[in-house]
C-alpha cells in the first residue's frame, strides 16, 4: 500500500474537528496526551525535546499529509513535545479507533506498517538534508522542502537554527542573504509567507535536497 492510500483510511478515522493553531503553539505533550495520532493539514511542526537548561533539540520537521506521533500506538515517549512552526491546521485520529479499525480491518493494520515505513524512510532523508553540508545548504534545502506552490512560511530565527543545527544568528544572516540575492522575497499578498526562488535555492542546496518537495 502506497503512502497515499494509507493517508486516506487514516483520514476516515479522524475526528470530524479540526485544530486551527497558530504559529510556535503546542500542540500537546505525549506525557499527559496519549490520545491521538496528528495529520498535518496544512502549515508546518515540528517535534522537539528540551534539556534540563532549556536548550531545544529537534528531532523531527513536518509538513501537510504527515502523520505525527503514529508509533505511540506502541511506545511513549513523554520527553517529546510536537509544536508549530507556522499557522497550521491538523486533524486528530483518536488511537484507540486506529486499534480497534487493525483488528477489524486488515487494510487499515497495511496502512499502519506502510506508513510506519514512509516514516522510517522520511527522517532518515531529512536526517541527511537537514544535517549534512554546510549551513548555506541545508538550510536551502529545508525552505525547498517546506515551500508549497513557491511559499514558504518561515519558523522563527530560533527554531530554524534549531531545525538546520546552527546558531539563531547564523540562520538570521543566511536568511538576509537568500533575500538580497533573490532566492527568497516576501510575498505582498500573505505577509506570513516568502516566495522562493527555486532554481538559485536548489543552485544553493547542493546535490542532495529534497527531490519530493510540493
Amino acid at each position: 500500500m502506497n503512502k497515499d492510500d494509507a493517508l486516506k483510511i487514516f483520514e476516515k478515522l479522524a475526528d470530524p474537528t479540526t485544530l486551527t493553531l497558530p504559529s510556535d503553539a503546542c500542540i500537546g505533550h505525549h506525557a499527559e496526551d496519549q490520545a491521538y495520532v496528528y495529520l498535518l493539514s496544512s502549515g508546518l511542526a515540528l517535534r522537539c525535546r528540551y534539556t534540563a537548561n532549556g536548550e531545544r533539540q529537534v528531532c523531527r520537521v513536518y509538513r501537510p499529509g504527515d502523520l505525527i506521533g503514529l508509533e505511540m500506538l506502541a511506545v511513549t515517549d513523554p520527553s517529546l513535545l510536537i509544536e508549530t512552526i507556522a499557522p497550521s491546521v491538523i486533524k486528530r485520529i483518536p488511537i484507540g479507533r486506529v486499534r480497534l479499525a487493525q483488528q477489524n480491518d486488515p487494510r487499515a493494520q497495511a496502512a499502519v506498517t506502510s506508513l510506519l515505513a514512509s516514516e522510517v524512510m522520511d527522517g532518515q532523508q531529512l536526517k541527511i538534508s537537514f544535517g549534512t553540508g554546510s549551513a548555506m545548504r541545508r538550510i536551502c534545502r529545508f525552505l525547498l522542502w517546506a515551500a508549497q506552490n513557491d511559499l514558504v512560511a518561515l519558523p522563527n530565527r530560533e527554531k530554524l537554527g534549531n531545525i538546520i543545527a546552527t546558531t539563531t544568528e547564523t540562520a538570521s544572516r543566511m536568511i538576509a542573504n537568500l533575500r538580497r540575492d533573490g532566492a527568497i522575497a516576501k510575498n505582498p499578498r500573505m505577509p506570513s509567507t516568502m516566495t522562493i526562488n527555486r532554481d538559485k535555492l536548489s543552485k544553493a542546496a547542493g546535490d542532495h535536497h529534497h527531490q519530493s518537495a510540493a
